[in-house]
């Protein structure tokens, strides 16, 4: 019988190969900060970051760890009632800045649940990433199956990165890399499609540096409006034009072209609580946007990776 390979390299398609099932991703907040936040390279975040840091506030709602991964694990239970059934994902602000000490004594704690949550992985900044860190996350690979650590990468053009208050750079992108790479981490870059002032062709130019950088997961993002953002004042003053739900199928359709089919596809879209996303309205659920880009490359002929040889 002919096997038919996908259209696109998914996270949930490799998880399901691997264990079976797809893990659900248990949010865990320490309550920390950015360089962009505290002074250090500017304040308020960036334009498009929220108070709670692009997580889920639960620090700022005094919630501990234990409470946190019992409602994320609650989540998890319900489609994966028995064994492995979770990743711990340390997901707002940078989890490696200002200092390590709250990491480190996160991760002594959680090493209890790596049963149940055989995957680890961290959020942070480029810039956020010092070789003390990536020892600190190498030292956690006999307890997990794997460790994953996630750099907002978001532009691939330094000038953007400082029009948005990012103040990051590709440079920083690559030093972090290479530096995961060498602790024997598992790479993952988030890609924003829509920034003010990128380019068209400016998502499938990060995709050419996640490439370069030797990344093995990516996650596409669309540029949304959510409250309490810089970006919600110069949406609401008409200084910014967000992308449709087409033009951005259309994007991310041609980034996978180039995407080497053994990069894994973390996330296709992005999505937000209702009562915190303004816009862009209207635009369709998750599911209906990953159907859209993968009967976008059936209409091509294409696939994940289709010119990824003639980089």
């Amino acid at each position: 019988m002919e096997v038919t390979q996908p259209l696109v390299h998914t996270l949930g398609r490799s998880l399901m190969q691997r264990y079976g099932k797809r893990l659900r991703r248990v949010m865990l907040d320490l309550g920390l900060t950015c360089p962009n936040r505290d002074g250090s390279t500017g304040y308020g975040g960036c334009i498009y970051c929220d108070l709670a840091g692009s997580g889920t506030g639960a620090a700022q709602r005094q919630e501990d760890l234990d409470t946190q991964w019992a409602v994320g694990l609650k989540r998890a239970r319900r489609t994966n009632p028995q064994g492995a059934a979770a990743i711990l994902y340390f997901q707002s602000y940078s989890n490696t800045y200002p200092e390590l000490a709250p990491l480190a004594a996160a991760l002594d704690h959680i090493r209890q649940w790596a049963d149940v949550a055989p995957i680890l992985a961290i959020g942070t900044r480029p810039d956020c990433f010092s070789e003390e860190a990536a020892h600190l996350l190498a030292q956690q690979l006999p307890y997990f199956d794997e460790v994953w650590i996630e750099f907002g990468l978001e532009s691939a053009d330094d000038a953007i990165q400082k029009a948005i208050g990012r103040h990051d750079t590709l440079e920083n992108f690559y030093l972090a890399c290479a530096r995961a790479q060498k602790h024997g981490l598992h790479r993952i870059a988030h890609c924003i499609a829509g920034l003010p002032g990128e380019q068209e062709n400016g998502l499938g130019k990060q995709v050419r540096e996640v490439i370069r950088a030797q990344c093995e997961g990516i996650k596409f993002h669309q540029l949304m409006v959510l409250r309490k953002t810089k970006l919600a004042k110069m949406w609401m003053d008409g200084q910014v034009e967000l992308l449709t739900a087409e033009a951005y199928i259309q994007q991310v359709a041609n980034a996978l072209e180039i995407l080497p089919p053994e990069i894994l596809v973390h996330r296709l879209v992005a999505e937000a609580a209702a009562e915190e996303y303004l816009a862009p309205k209207p635009w369709p659920g998750r599911q209906k946007v990953h159907s859209a880009i993968e009967l976008e490359l059936q209409s091509r002929g294409s696939f994940q990776g289709k010119f990824a040889s003639i980089q």
